[in-house]
């Protein structure tokens, strides 16, 4: 399990295909090893966009340790497995824009944490995932512009991390504070509270700096870290502080780079990056016409590594709606200096990625907008 682990953490894809291979010959000896088995195998298909192959792994997770709590109900490990077996299972479906499942999984993962929490108050490893699956409520909730109640989802996750920091304050795994930190942040800039939104910003990136001190060749940190230096140069545009916002996206743009040495297929790191590159190509477009060649440089970089990305994980929801949006300003940029055919030939390939997605998560109505304006 601790091999597998590490390889999916590194991205070795071709070593957890083999691993997976061998597990038929494993004898494992309780419901508990079989659903960390299901759980690690539900993570590896879901990085390649394998999406029901996920969906049933994780569920095969859930009812192991359903099994195994029959035997041990009091057991804080396997109740603090199912929560993560639960919690993967909402990511899954908030994907695919299965909005209402997603937020059942997330409320029964944290009332298996809570659950764990009440046998062993201490439970780092059960705070710490209480705290994820709090945030993971309250980012869909903010998707479903349930604002106040996503605020409050972000603030308890916040204060799990908290307790588990005071009980461990060097256990990285709490260090997802940023994760909820950042969340946090995008929500106060989507209600313009821009100062507000700025603080988060620099307290998610100072936590993931705590975390890089510890663990400097973590790929999973530093693609956080590139991440929320992305949004805070979002912020940044917004408030007209361009030139910061440059440095802030070119630093975000070292970070992912820093994570693809690590593990150079890991796409969600990929994927960042391109999102990265095209928020700055997005602002050199908007700044002058002296930097419309570098603007058309950056989407080229963005597009170039959304697919990279998907030549691992063809249907990767998230790379193909990146490169449908990258392509769609690049098309935009082009219409801008009058090269109509090229602009038109992007907007048909934007259209094409948009499509893709829709045919994975047809329910996704901001995607379908997206398309129709386009169209």
């Amino acid at each position: 399990k601790e091999v597998f682990d590490e390889a999916l953490r590194l991205s070795r894809y071709g070593e957890c295909e083999s691993l997976l291979g061998v597990r038929d010959e494993l004898w494992i000896k309780s419901d508990f090893g079989l659903g960390r088995i299901s759980q690690f195998e539900g993570d590896y298909y879901t990085q390649l966009a394998r999406y029901a192959e996920a969906k049933q792994e994780y569920l095969e997770a859930v009812a192991a340790c359903d099994r195994e709590l029959i035997l041990t109900p009091d057991d804080e490990g396997t109740l603090n497995n199912k929560g993560n077996a639960l919690r993967s299972l909402g990511d899954l479906q908030a994907q695919l824009s299965e909005f209402e499942a997603a937020k059942l999984s997330y409320c029964e993962a944290i009332a298996a944490y809570n659950s764990a929490l009440i046998i062993a108050p201490d439970y780092i490893s059960a705070l710490g995932n209480k705290g994820i699956g709090l945030q993971r409520l309250g980012e869909l909730q903010a998707l479903l512009s349930e604002f106040e109640v996503a605020k409050l989802s972000y603030l308890e996750a916040i204060a799990a991390y908290n307790s588990a920091l005071i009980i461990a304050p060097d256990y990285i795994g709490v260090l997802n504070k940023g994760n909820a930190l950042q969340r946090l942040g995008e929500l106060q800039a989507l209600l313009s509270k821009f100062p507000e939104a700025k603080l988060s910003y620099l307290e998610a990136i100072a936590a993931y700096n705590s975390a890089l001190i510890i663990a400097p060749d973590d790929s999973r940190w530093l693609s956080n870290k590139g991440s929320v230096l992305v949004k805070l140069g979002q912020l940044q545009v917004e408030v007209s502080e361009c030139e910061a916002a440059k440095l802030s996206y070119c630093e975000a743009i070292a970070a992912f780079n820093s994570a693809l040495v690590i593990a150079p297929d890991y796409n969600y790191a990929l994927n960042n990056k391109g999102n990265a590159l095209r928020s700055l190509g997005d602002l050199q477009a908007q700044l002058s016409e002296s930097e419309f060649e570098a603007a058309k440089l950056s989407y080229y970089e963005a597009i170039a590594a959304f697919d990279s990305a998907l030549v691992i994980a063809p249907d990767y929801i998230l790379a193909l709606n990146s490169k449908g949006l990258a392509l769609k300003s690049m098309g935009d940029l082009q219409a801008k200096l009058s090269d109509q055919q090229e602009a038109l030939k992007n907007w048909q390939e934007a259209l094409e990625m948009f499509n893709r997605s829709l045919a994975i998560a047809p329910n996704n109505d901001r995607l379908r907008n997206r398309r129709d304006s386009l169209q």
